[in-house]
């Protein structure tokens, strides 16, 4: 096979030269804006597969011309490699351009999976913060509830709705446990202030009592001393009675009888009015022990009583707390056995405000 008709038959390409040149003039500016681009990225996409499809074209015709000679089969792959290396740099920027851009919008899409996956953990995470359960399909706090499936399709305002009523519930929890316990410490001080203040005032009436009986012993001290006086003298008397008796013993036992009668009279003189001093002592002392007693008492209670008082207006004010209407059974039982422990309690408080 001459040159000639080697020439003639590589013709059958069908690819010339100046196609080839129309093509990189055309195709090599080719460039995709950005993602945005699309009629960029078609004409690309359109260039491309030109370029694809006439190396095609070419690979396609140099196999039939290869069958004809050995030389004819030289030219041909010659002329096939000449050809497709000036297409393939058109192709592989073509190919290039597409890459970049269906690689940036993988990047997107893979960037905006992750940050929706992160979006949705970051709510899982703050129901869980706020105390919320997880069952294997709802996120729940008392009764409310998320389902699993809303988690990613709820609006940020309805899930912030959400999670401000669980935690205007945790709150309202938060605060009737607080105000129960520190019911229940004011009452237990008050408890105990009470003790230690009767506590006291016990110790004060037991030492004023040691104080009166310490008097009272002092005084029946006395008063067996100016009886053993009493009694010395009316000795004394006696043995001078019986040294005078030896002289004159009838006027003496007649002078004796008339002195043992008016001692007899002095002594029953002197036993009474011993006697009304030790009553009248007695009913003073007694009197000022009353009076102090109820002095102590009324000052008790006055200085006490704005206490007390507060305290009744305190119960009388939880009682006129107006019960919630509710509509779950669990929670009208337990404001029930909430209503009966405090309503005792009131009770107990009314009683022993009344006692004091």
């Amino acid at each position: 096979m001459d040159t000639e008709v080697i020439t003639k038959e590589l013709q059958k390409f069908n690819t010339t030269d100046a196609a080839i040149a129309t093509m990189r003039q055309n195709y090599m500016g080719l460039t995709v804006k950005d993602l945005d681009d699309r009629e960029g990225y078609e004409k690309i996409h359109i260039a491309r597969m030109d370029c694809k499809q006439k190396r095609v074209q070419v690979t396609k015709k140099g196999k039939e011309l290869r069958e004809d000679a050995v030389k004819f089969q030289k030219a041909v792959i010659a002329e096939e490699k000449r050809i497709i290396d000036q297409i393939s740099p058109i192709e592989d920027h073509l190919a290039d351009e597409e890459s970049r851009v269906d690689e940036e919008k993988e990047r997107i899409k893979a960037e905006a999976a992750a940050k929706e996956a992160a979006r949705i953990q970051a709510r899982v995470n703050r129901l869980f913060a706020l105390g919320c359960r997880f069952d294997g399909t709802l996120y729940s706090y008392d009764d409310l509830f998320v389902p699993q499936a809303q988690i990613g399709t709820l609006d940020d305002a309805r899930f912030g709705d959400i999670c401000t009523a669980i935690e205007k519930l945790t709150a309202e929890k938060e605060r009737r446990r607080i105000e129960e316990q520190a019911l229940i410490l004011k009452v237990q001080q008050e408890q105990e202030a009470e003790r230690q203040h009767l506590a006291e005032e016990a110790a004060r009436i037991k030492a004023e009592q040691g104080r009166i009986e310490a008097e009272q012993e002092k005084e029946r001290q006395r008063l067996a001393a100016e009886s053993k006086a009493i009694q010395d003298e009316k000795d004394r008397l006696a043995r001078e009675k019986k040294a005078a008796e030896d002289a004159t013993l009838k006027v003496e036992q007649d002078k004796l009888r008339a002195i043992e009668m008016e001692t007899a009279k002095a002594e029953a003189a002197e036993k009474a009015r011993l006697a009304e001093i030790e009553r009248v002592r007695l009913e003073a002392e007694e009197k000022i022990r009353k009076e102090e007693k109820a002095r102590i008492v009324a000052e008790r209670k006055a200085q006490r009583r704005p206490d007390k008082e507060k305290l009744l207006e305190y119960a009388r004010a939880i009682t006129d707390i107006p019960q919630p209407s509710l509509k779950h059974d669990e929670f009208i039982a337990l404001l029930a056995t909430t209503t009966g422990e405090i309503s005792q309690v009131l009770a107990d408080l009314n009683k022993r405000l009344e006692e004091m």
